[in-house]
């Protein structure tokens, strides 16, 4: 059931004894599988931000500066990386 058969069952339930346990029913049932779809497009549109974000870095981050950041693994910083990527997709 969409959104429009549920107004359209509650148009009908003014002019017709409808019972009102089953329309009810039905329009949860229509909200829940709603909210299911919008969750599942909004964590979609955030995957493909975060997708965009991640391929503008790659773009904007010569190797040099990955390397430099590489130089010494002991003192590797996951902050100082991040913020040099950020500071690339910025420019």
């Amino acid at each position: 059931m969409n959104a429009t058969e549920l107004a359209f069952l509650l148009d009908k339930s003014r002019k017709e004894s409808y019972t009102s346990e089953n329309l009810v029913g039905k329009a949860a049932t229509m909200l829940r599988q709603q909210q299911a779809e919008i969750e599942a497009l909004e964590k979609e549109a955030a995957l493909q931000r975060l997708s965009d974000f991640t391929q503008e870095a790659e773009k904007t981050l010569t190797d040099e500066e990955i390397i430099e950041l590489f130089e010494n693994p002991d003192d590797f910083n996951c902050i100082d990386f991040a913020r040099a990527i950020l500071r690339k997709a910025q420019e």
